[in-house]
């Protein structure tokens, strides 16, 4: 799959979480119906309500979770990944009644986590797992739900990418490449990178690779539906179900 390739919905505005008062409610779950639109919950490290989380939000976190914390060295590392799990975790364990240091969260093949039937689904049997994606740069933590389809979610703080020509070229459509190519110079940067976070997204949620080649089987690899996001100025995103 390249960027380009698949159709993209109107823009997403994620849910600010908490709120400003530092209110922990949990936003409504999305619908259950395939066609709903992600869930998006955006975290600011900026905002004092976050930073207020930092403590207990990091008491949730597992041995795992601990030990990966250990090994980010620099600061800024180690608290986005505290309050992108901590977070994750508040949340999936509201929403289906379970304690969030009890979850069990796994790994995909690709890194992608995920959440096992042991953690829990002992109390909701014959359903599948939420579905969920986590990414975070600069300040911003993003988090994607959806309770049937595979998610993916991309941010990324805006910043001159000099390469970015040949990593167009390289991966992202040829269609995709010339368009931003007739952009005004100045526009190219941040085209690249918003088209960037739509192929990492769609990525994520279909569970393959950047360097993945084409199906074994011969099929057409399956593409996702995407949704650029609306964020705080310095910043693009995008999130995709598969």
């Amino acid at each position: 799959m390249q960027s380009g390739d698949s159709p993209v919905r109107a823009a997403i505005a994620p849910v600010a979480w908490p709120d400003p008062g530092g209110g922990l409610a949990l936003p409504p779950w999305p619908g259950t119906a395939p066609a709903a639109a992600p869930l998006l919950v955006l975290l600011d490290r900026r905002k004092p309500q976050v930073k207020a989380l930092v403590a207990p939000l990091g008491d949730l976190l597992d041995p795992g979770d601990r030990q990966r914390l250990r090994q980010l060295r620099r600061q800024e590392d180690g608290e986005r990944f505290l309050l992108g799990r901590g977070a994750l975790r508040w949340l999936l364990g509201g929403w289906l009644g379970c304690d969030p240091a009890g979850l069990v969260l796994g790994v995909g093949p690709h890194g992608k986590p995920e959440l096992l039937p042991q953690g829990a689904l002992g109390k909701r049997r014959g359903e599948l797992p939420p579905r969920f994606n986590v990414s975070h740069s600069g300040d911003l933590i993003l988090l994607g739900f959806h309770p049937q389809r595979p998610v993916g979610v991309d941010v990324e703080q805006r910043r001159p990418v000099p390469e970015w020509e040949a990593i167009a070229d390289r991966f992202l459509s040829t269609g995709e490449s010339e368009r931003i190519r007739t952009l005004a110079e100045e526009r190219r940067g941040a085209a690249f990178l918003a088209a960037w976070c739509r192929l990492e997204a769609g990525h994520k949620a279909t569970g393959v690779g950047l360097f993945a080649g084409a199906p074994a089987d011969g099929r057409t690899r399956e593409v996702p539906d995407l949704w650029p996001l609306t964020l705080p100025d310095g910043y693009v995103g995008a999130a995709a179900l598969a």
